[in-house]
């Protein structure tokens, strides 16, 4: 009997390592990285389609809605749960010197 409870702990311990643990820790990344979410970043859509955040709007009695541009003159609004994962963040202007400037500048 004793052997019987041992085993099937020893199952459920597993199924929670191998299968709920790993599933709940990608939820959280998948949900810090919609809370994140700012005006430049490049996502996915589980459309399949990759758009540029250009807005982000949080209304009071509602989810979070996201303002995508899919080209030029296409923005489309869509809920935080049609983002399946940001792509890529733009990287924040620290100082003016840009590369490309500095190799077209004349030397000193």
């Amino acid at each position: 009997m004793t052997e019987v409870i041992l085993i099937t702990l020893l199952v459920v311990a597993l199924f929670y390592l191998f299968f709920i643990r790993p599933t709940r820790s990608e939820e959280r990344k998948r949900q810090r990285d919609l809370n994140e979410l700012r005006v430049g970043d490049t996502v996915l859509t589980r459309g399949g389609l990759i758009a540029e955040v250009e807005g982000v709007e949080t209304p009071e009695d509602g989810p979070m809605v996201v303002l995508l541009r899919l080209s030029e003159n296409v923005v489309v609004r869509a809920r935080t749960g049609a983002v399946a994962e940001r792509i890529d963040r733009p990287e924040p202007d620290e100082d003016d010197d840009d590369p490309e400037d500095v190799a077209d500048q004349e030397p000193r």
